[in-house]
């Protein structure tokens, strides 16, 4: 799917902040934003909270830095397309 896609992408642009590591901060953050037919985001917004700033924020930096995106395929209408997509912070056990 689209969404996988889009997921798999972000995923190779999200970095864990290293204050929020050394807090031992997890949590999934929704990001809201629109993507054009040439994959570019935009309107970039929190669309619900992880509960720790330092992971809403590099959610947000996530989009930024990945754009442009996967477009959107053509069944999907719209230009802009909106889209509502989790990043998840874990930390592994050491």
């Amino acid at each position: 799917t689209w969404q996988g896609l889009l997921l798999g992408h972000l995923e190779q642009y999200r970095r864990y902040p290293r204050q929020a590591e050394r807090l031992r901060q997890q949590g999934v953050a929704h990001v809201r934003f629109s993507v054009d037919r040439q994959g570019n985001a935009s309107n970039i917004r929190l669309g619900q909270s992880s509960g720790h700033p330092l992971l809403d924020e590099e959610t947000l930096a996530t989009v930024r830095r990945g754009s442009p995106l996967p477009p959107p395929p053509a069944e999907i209408t719209g230009d802009p397309v909106e889209v509502m997509v989790p990043v998840t912070f874990v930390l592994l056990r050491r």
